[in-house]
């Protein structure tokens, strides 16, 4: 569950938020003239948000370099032009 609050509220009650947020997956959007500008969550759900970001960027890595070979492999180039390549990009 999400809960909206304004800073000064957010402020006044901070160790209360904490209580609430930690050990679960609730959110407290925290507000300042209508805008949504921070959200305070466990520390454990930040670990799995993050972990899972970490997942999907690795998931896209490896899917961008399987089209690459895909594309290496049917336009016929040998995979030590690939290499070379790469290593090149690297190197700058």
């Amino acid at each position: 569950m999400e809960y909206i609050l304004g800073i000064e509220d957010a402020r006044r009650s901070l160790g209360e938020i904490v209580r609430k947020v930690s050990g679960t997956s609730e959110t407290v959007v925290i507000a300042r003239r209508v805008r949504e500008k921070a959200v305070l969550m466990g520390y454990d759900e930040y670990r799995r948000l993050r972990d899972l970001a970490a997942e999907a960027a690795s998931n896209r890595v490896a899917d961008s370099l399987a089209r690459i070979q895909g594309a290496v492999k049917e336009a016929g180039l040998p995979p030590s032009v690939v290499e070379e390549a790469v290593r090149e990009v690297r190197s700058r």
